[in-house]
């Protein structure tokens, strides 16, 4: 996909969702495993400072358990049998999540089936798991059914699930008429959460000043902390903030090394400046490489420098440059 430069309105407008599972052969059996050792006795030993967990109201309960995945959900459920019986309901909201998943990927020995997706994930988001409401929220609005997308991305937000605050904040900044204050807002609840896409998100409503005070400082302060956290595009603005001095104290080390690893990443602008670096100072094997893999990515001003560097390779190193383009791999990141 190509991207675009700094920043744009439109840029990093895809939601999040709980990420897949990846299935596997002895899923049910565990699956039953996990049941039969929560329907076991609770444990006997009492808690050392004598606090008493079963005394928590079951809807305060369900609402602090709404955004959490199996394994801490799991947990929870083990602390005494008052919880147990409290969080039944999500632990069936899991095995919904998980059915809508496959159907949504059509994984799991299943085909793929929208409307069975959604299916399932308003079961799970109807027993309280914010998860459930974020991914049946993503179909909606795939759908163009944006007002029930944002009525579950806030029920989603207002549990405190940083998935569906993220996604609040961006359907604020694309709904008709847009809310940029309200999408500040829940950009920057997802954001001291840890969400790198809100964080990115709120970076470029600061830069132009969307729902807020223009402010550079702040926005690269954003862009960096979600470059940091491996997102992608934050990798590439960080790299341009510390390279023009805008919110970043100047530094040509900085802006090479964010640059680089938006470039290994997969960003086609990055590997076409990344590119262009490597041949002012000379190393034109790696330069072709990474020009190669601009062009192939839409970069279409790439093509003419690459060409200009092939001509000045012999044939042999030609060969190889291309030969490493096409073995190459992204690294993992968080887009």
């Amino acid at each position: 996909m190509k991207q675009k430069t700094w920043p744009d309105r439109s840029d990093g407008v895809r939601f999040t969702a709980f990420p897949l599972s990846k299935p596997n052969e002895n899923e049910d059996k565990i699956r039953l495993s996990r049941r039969s050792k929560i329907g076991s006795k609770p444990p006997l030993t009492p808690p050392a400072d004598g606090t008493d967990f079963s005394a928590l109201p079951f809807d305060i309960l369900t609402k602090i358990a709404a955004s959490f995945n199996f394994p801490n959900l799991l947990a929870a459920s083990l602390v005494c049998r008052s919880w147990r019986d409290g969080l039944r309901p999500l632990r069936e909201a899991m095995v919904l999540l998980r059915y809508g998943k496959r159907f949504k990927h059509g994984r799991g020995g299943v085909r793929r089936n929208l409307d069975k997706a959604l299916d399932s994930f308003l079961k799970g988001a109807a027993c309280g798991s914010t998860l459930a409401m974020v991914d049946a929220g993503l179909i909606y609005w795939e759908r163009g059914l944006k007002e029930e997308a944002i009525a579950l991305y806030q029920k989603a937000a207002v549990l405190g699930d940083p998935a569906g605050q993220c996604n609040l904040g961006i359907s604020y900044l694309h709904a008709q008429p847009q809310n940029h204050k309200e999408a500040v807002k829940w950009l920057y609840q997802a954001s001291i959460g840890g969400h790198v896409r809100a964080q990115y998100q709120l970076a470029l409503c600061l830069h132009q000043g969307l729902g807020v005070h223009r402010n550079l400082h702040e926005a690269a302060k954003w862009y960096l902390r979600a470059a940091e956290g491996g997102y992608v595009r934050a990798m590439y603005n960080a790299s341009l903030c510390y390279s023009s001095g805008v919110g970043l104290s100047q530094s040509r080390r900085h802006a090479r090394k964010w640059m680089r690893r938006a470039a290994d990443r997969g960003h086609s602008k990055a590997q076409f400046e990344h590119g262009l670096a490597l041949f002012s100072e000379g190393e034109m094997m790696k330069a072709v490489v990474y020009l190669e893999l601009a062009t192939r990515s839409g970069e279409t001003a790439a093509t003419h420098v690459k060409n200009v560097i092939l001509q000045q390779l012999s044939a042999t190193a030609r060969e190889r440059a291309l030969l490493l383009a096409d073995n190459w791999r992204a690294l993992p990141s968080s887009r």
